[in-house]
């Protein structure tokens, strides 16, 4: 092809660009194609009309030499600056510098008001991902993430500051895990349930280590994990067919209590490992001979 025609077809494909007459990605291939990666110089504008729907006779050689030609390829527009997106900026910077001054001041505030603090950015951060859970998931996972984990840590901190008791900071955490719950229900996410439930096995193991520990036997601590594990499992079971996904949790997280014991057993001083280690390959075969049996859930439920 001489150059001449080439630059009378990049012309007519710069000129169905800048009319949206093709789709953008479609008038570049076509100008790296013509191009060959290195766009040729081309002459200035022989004249001011330029032609609507004229594609077809372009690809068949027949193209009109009067196109205009700009030397370089515009890039997109740019949308507007509306009011809105000033005053979201606007809002974005304040809320940023209102938390770099609390960062910075924070410990000069009395212990309620930090307390006020931690709870009222919970609450917002909780009620803007109930606000978003339709529109923009991603945002709602994210403002979950930053609401609890603002829950956790603030309460922690502030609880410790007030010289708090073990006993309370592992019922207040307790408190978290049953919101973890009870928001799974409210938006509908598994992993909320997950997170609370095996937040409570943390803690139920934390709470009764030191009693497990008394005289310690093995067949004591697992009755202290294998009932609460039987009841998650078969609660799974029978929730199979009223709710699927949350079936699945709670009989993934029966399972996780089933293997309770053996976990708390090795920061009890008086467990002998040998013997931990011998009731979790019983358990593990135990697990494995129920996982075969009932693949059919466990199949739809861990979506195998």
């Amino acid at each position: 092809m001489d150059d001449q025609r080439k630059r009378t077809i990049i012309a007519e494909i710069e000129n169905w660009r800048r009319n949206h007459l093709l789709p953008e990605h479609y008038c570049i291939f076509l100008l790296n194609l013509y191009t060959e990666g290195d766009r040729p110089n081309t002459p200035a504008s022989a004249g001011g009309n330029e032609r609507m729907g004229t594609a077809p006779s372009v690809l068949s050689g027949k193209v009109n030499s009067t196109s205009s030609v700009t030397n370089t390829y515009a890039p997109r527009t740019v949308s507007p600056v509306t009011g809105k997106m000033v005053v979201a900026w606007l809002l974005g910077a304040f809320v940023i510098a209102g938390l770099i001054l609390l960062a910075f001041h924070f410990n000069r505030f009395q212990t309620p008001m930090q307390i006020t603090i931690f709870a009222c950015f919970a609450l917002v951060f909780y009620i803007l991902g109930l606000v978003y859970r339709r529109s923009a998931p991603p945002l709602t996972h994210l403002f979950l993430a930053l609401s609890f984990g603002i829950l956790i840590a603030g309460g922690v901190y502030c609880i410790q500051k007030m010289d708090g008791s073990l006993p309370f900071i592992l019922f207040y955490l307790g408190f978290v895990c049953m919101l973890l719950c009870i928001s799974a229900i409210v938006f509908g996410y598994a992993y909320l349930l997950y997170a609370g439930l095996l937040g409570l096995a943390i803690l139920y193991g934390i709470t009764t280590v030191h009693r497990v520990g008394i005289d310690y036997t093995w067949w004591t601590s697992e009755l202290y994990w294998v009932p609460l594990a039987c009841l998650l499992t078969g609660m799974g079971f029978l929730m199979n067919k009223a709710n699927s996904k949350w079936a699945g949790v709670f009989a993934v997280c029966g399972l996780a209590f089933f293997f309770g014991a053996e976990i708390q057993a090795l920061y009890i001083p008086a467990a002998k490992r040998d013997m931990i280690q011998l009731l979790l390959f019983i358990k593990v075969f135990i697990a494995s001979i129920l996982f075969f049996f009932t693949r059919g859930y466990w199949y739809a439920w861990l979506r195998l």
